[in-house]
C-alpha cells in the first residue's frame, strides 16, 4: 500500500500523520475542514507523481486517484511531476500536467483537481544509432524488447540528406538524446518531442576538429566526449550544455583527460568513476571520481591491461558492479566488481568470442539481459543465464533495424534506478573490408595483433 505524508503543525494537529492512497480516508481533526479529490489520469497504472502543498507547510504526495480528507481550510498549490513507471525491461517516464495549479479547500466541500501523463517522447525504449542509413537512429519499445522474433523500430529520427556515422548514444535527465556522428565531427542534441516525431534537425550541433566517439552524462549533468583522434576525453559543465543552441564550434571544456588509447566507449561505475575502452592498445582506462571535479588536465588513475580488450569499443556496468566489454575483434570480457576495486586486477573472469559480430555498444534493462549493437542490421540480447552460464557464443533473440543498415551505438531511455549511471555505448569506423568468419573460442585465446596509435588495422580504415 503507498503511503502520503501530511504533516501539519502542532498549533493544528498535535502530531505528524500519514494517510494512505487507498482513497477515502478520514483524517483526524478537531477544526474545520474541507476536502480534495485529486483525479490522476495515467497510460501506465500507478505511474503519477503528484505533490500538493497547503496552509502551514503542509505536504502530501498522491501516485494515484484519491480524496484527501480533514484538510485545514486554504490554497493548496498541485503539481504533476515526472514519474517512472516500475517495467521489467526498461522503465518509460511520464510528464504530467494539472487541470489547476492552485485551489481553495473550503469547509465541508469537496474540490477536485486533475493530472493527466503522457509518456515522454521516445522514454522506455532501448535506441540504436546507425552508420549509412536512412534513420539517424532507431527506438524499440519495451513490449517490443520482451516479445520474441524479430520488430520493425517504434520510433525514429530521420538522417536527413546526410550521411551520419552515429558512434555514441547518451540521454541527459530530461530525456534529451546526444548522439557523437564520427566521421562528420559533431554532436547533436534532439529533444523529447523530436524523438516522438521523426525530426532530423537537431536543436543543438556541436561542429569538432576531431572525431567524437563515446558520449556519457555524469549524476551533475556534465557532459563527457571522447575524441577518438585527439587522445583525450572532454568534460563539459552541465551549466555550459544546458545553455547550447543552434550550431556551435568546438565549446571550451572544463577538464581535459589524457586518455592515450585511441578512446572509443566511456562508462560511469556506480562510484562515479569513469571509464575508457582503447581501440589503438588493449587498455581500458579508469579516471578515479575524486580527479573528475578537477579543472584544466588530468590523466587516468588506474586501468585494466589485457590481450582481450583489443580494439575495445563498448562498455556496461550490470546491476552487480562488473564491468562488461565488447570488443571489435568479435570479444564480449567481463571482469568482476571485486577485480575492479582491487590493487592489481589480473585477467577478466569472462571472454568469449563472437562467431557473427563485432561489438560497438552494450547496454543492461532491468532484467539483466545485455544488450548489444553489432555492426550488422541486427541488435542482438544475451540473457542473464547466458552471462552466468560463460557462454555468449549465440544471443539468445536478436531484433533487426528497419532500414538494415549497420548499428553502433545504443542507449536505454530511462534503465532501472538500481543500475549505474547511464552507460555510453560507442562505435565502429566508417569502412571494413569483408572478412572471414571468426571461431568461438572462450577464455585464453591467442592476443590478438596490436596497433599501436598507427590508426590502422586490417580491413579498416580510419580518418585522421
Amino acid at each position: 500500500m503507498e503511503l502520503r505524508s501530511f504533516v501539519r503543525p502542532a498549533t493544528a494537529l498535535a502530531c505528524a500523520f500519514a494517510i494512505t492512497a487507498c482513497g477515502n480516508r478520514d483524517g483526524v481533526t478537531a477544526t474545520p475542514s474541507g476536502a480534495l479529490a485529486v483525479i490522476v489520469n495515467t497510460p501506465i497504472a500507478r505511474a503519477g507523481a503528484v505533490s500538493i502543498h497547503g496552509p502551514s507547510a503542509s505536504s502530501m504526495h498522491v501516485v494515484a486517484t484519491d480524496t484527501l480528507r480533514g484538510l485545514t481550510p486554504g490554497q493548496y498549490l498541485a503539481r504533476a511531476e515526472d514519474a517512472a513507471a516500475a517495467d521489467s525491461l526498461v522503465s518509460p517516464v511520464l510528464n504530467g500536467s494539472m487541470s489547476d495549479t492552485a485551489v481553495m479547500v473550503e469547509v465541508d466541500t469537496t474540490k477536485s483537481v486533475t493530472a493527466t501523463y503522457a509518456i515522454r517522447g521516445g522514454s522506455g525504449a532501448l535506441w540504436v544509432g546507425k552508420w549509412n542509413a536512412a534513420n539517424l537512429a532507431e527506438g524499440f519499445t519495451s513490449p517490443q524488447l520482451a516479445a520474441a522474433g524479430s520488430a520493425a523500430a517504434a520510433d525514429s529520427i530521420a538522417g536527413g540528406a546526410s550521411t551520419l556515422t552515429i558512434s555514441g548514444t547518451a540521454f541527459d535527465s530530461a530525456g534529451n538524446l546526444w548522439v557523437t556522428d564520427y566521421i562528420n565531427q559533431q554532436i547533436l542534441k534532439f529533444t523529447p518531442a523530436q524523438l516522438a516525431s521523426g525530426a532530423s534537425t537537431p536543436v543543438v550541433a556541436i561542429l569538432t576538429q576531431k572525431e567524437p566517439w563515446g558520449i556519457a552524462f555524469d549524476a551533475s549533468g556534465n557532459l563527457w566526449v571522447s575524441f577518438y583522434n585527439g587522445n583525450n576525453v572532454l568534460k563539459y559543465a552541465a551549466s555550459d550544455v544546458s545553455a547550447w543552441t543552434g550550431t556551435l564550434s568546438d565549446p571550451a571544456p572544463v577538464l581535459t583527460i589524457a586518455t592515450p588509447n585511441g578512446p572509443l566507449s566511456i562508462a560511469f561505475d556506480s562510484h562515479e568513476n569513469l571509464w575508457v575502452a582503447g581501440f589503438d592498445v588493449p587498455v581500458t582506462y579508469e579516471i578515479a571520481a575524486a580527479s573528475l571535479g578537477a579543472t584544466g588536465t588530468a590523466v587516468p588513475t588506474d586501468s585494466l591491461e589485457s590481450p582481450y580488450l583489443d580494439h575495445g569499443s563498448g562498455l556496461a556496468f550490470d546491476r552487480a558492479g562488473n564491468l562488461w566489454v565488447g570488443t571489435e575483434s568479435g570479444y564480449v570480457v567481463s571482469y568482476s566488481s571485486a577485480q575492479l576495486s582491487a590493487a592489481s586486477h589480473g585477467d577478466p573472469v569472462f571472454a568469449q568470442q563472437s562467431l557473427t559480430y563485432q561489438f560497438d555498444g552494450l547496454a543492461f534493462d532491468n532484467s539483466g539481459n545485455l544488450w548489444a549493437a553489432t555492426e550488422t542490421a541486427d541488435v542482438a540480447m544475451y540473457s542473464p543465464a547466458q552471462q552466468s552460464g560463460g557462454d555468449v557464443s549465440a544471443p539468445t533473440r536478436t531484433l533487426a533495424t528497419t532500414t538494415g543498415d549497420r548499428t553502433f551505438g545504443l542507449a536505454f531511455n530511462t534503465h532501472d534506478a538500481a543500475l549505474p549511471i547511464a552507460s555510453t555505448i560507442s562505435a565502429s569506423e566508417s569502412s571494413r573490408a569483408p572478412r572471414a568468419p571468426r571461431s568461438t573460442t572462450v577464455h585464453r585465446a591467442p592476443p590478438p595483433t596490436v596497433h599501436l596509435r598507427d590508426g590502422s588495422r586490417p580491413g579498416s580504415v580510419r580518418r585522421r
